[in-house]
């Protein structure tokens, strides 16, 4: 038997005790990450959106000490992976690498499961803008020479693309519209094959990103028109901007590559991300990893990333609309 005083003091030292163990249990939990986090990429390894998150998931396992590890789900345009994080828990431990096509386009065709807003931002990473380009041997020498060429010759010319409702198809269209030139489209299935047509001359145009054109660049095989986005790209910064260069002051049409989460994961565990990726992307590192990919860094705050997605569902859905591909 303990008197009263050794009692006292054994009660108060369990109580003592056990108080740090419920703090240090609530701290675990409160505590993002606190264990390994699964990275989705809908798409093969190998492709752009899959290095863009294997360089970023390891920035996140080195700076938050837990493992952020790929996990390749791949098919139906991606859709397979984005559904699969779309019904995870929402607790933070599933991410998605979105890009433009799984997460915005796709849900638009009606072919899939999911919507855009059943994902929220965690991390804006990239953004990987196309080059509008023919065959080196096509007599339109700069931008304004072939937006003529096109328009005085209405049916003449073809475009190609990776596939209906691809991206580089609603980019092309975008573009068609902007200027009111009339092309026969020419679907694909895949950029590389419509880019080996495009070549041989048997397909006038066509947009494809600067990763999948970079070799044929260099190789003088093709002649680089103007880049998509609003901005040069530092990968190619001799190329000039559509806006830049034409009366298309406001075209703006890039690919993006981030990391989203299901709704309603905490705010909390999502901001971790975000600065993290606020961080790195400032560094000449980053800058340097992407740029080498033929991507471009893109630093924003997940309100930002929001109102991307926002904007890019009301632009594609009026297009898609306007082509009849909405579903």
């Amino acid at each position: 038997m303990f008197g009263d005083g050794k009692f006292a003091m054994h009660v108060g030292k369990t109580v003592a005790v056990a108080a740090l163990l419920v703090a240090s249990t609530a701290w675990a939990q409160d505590k993002y990450p606190a264990k390994m986090v699964e990275v989705v990429v809908p798409w093969t390894a190998g492709q752009a959106t899959d290095i863009a998150a294997r360089t970023f998931a390891e920035e996140l396992t080195a700076k938050l000490d837990e493992t952020f590890f790929i996990s390749n789900k791949a098919g139906a345009g991606g859709a397979v992976g984005s559904a699969y994080v779309a019904r995870a828990k929402t607790d933070g431990y599933t991410l998605l690498a979105a890009s433009t096509g799984s997460v915005i386009v796709s849900p638009l065709l009606n072919i899939t499961s999911y919507a855009a807003s059943d994902f929220v931002p965690a991390a804006m990473i990239a953004k990987s803008p196309s080059i509008l380009i023919t065959a080196s041997d096509f007599p339109a020498k700069n931008i304004n020479e072939l937006i003529k060429l096109l328009k005085d010759n209405p049916g003449k010319y073809t475009f190609a693309s990776s596939g209906n409702g691809s991206a580089t198809h609603l980019m092309a269209e975008a573009f068609n519209m902007g200027y009111g030139i009339e092309a026969t489209h020419v679907p694909y299935k895949g950029s590389s094959a419509a880019l080996t047509d495009v070549l041989a001359g048997r397909v006038t145009y066509m947009f494809d990103t600067v990763a999948s054109v970079s070799g044929q660049l260099k190789a003088g095989k093709v002649t680089a028109y103007a880049i998509s986005s609003k901005d040069r790209s530092a990968s190619v910064p001799d190329i000039p901007a559509i806006a830049e260069v034409t009366e298309l002051k406001d075209f703006d049409i890039a690919s993006w590559i981030g990391l989203m989460a299901p709704k309603g994961t905490s705010p909390e565990s999502l901001s971790v991300i975000e600065e993290v990726a606020s961080a790195y992307l400032k560094t000449p590192e980053a800058k340097a990893k992407y740029q080498g990919m033929g991507l471009g860094i893109n630093p924003m705050s997940n309100q930002e990333f929001q109102k991307v997605v926002d904007r890019e569902v009301e632009l594609y859905s009026g297009l898609l609309e306007k082509l009849g591909l909405k579903q």
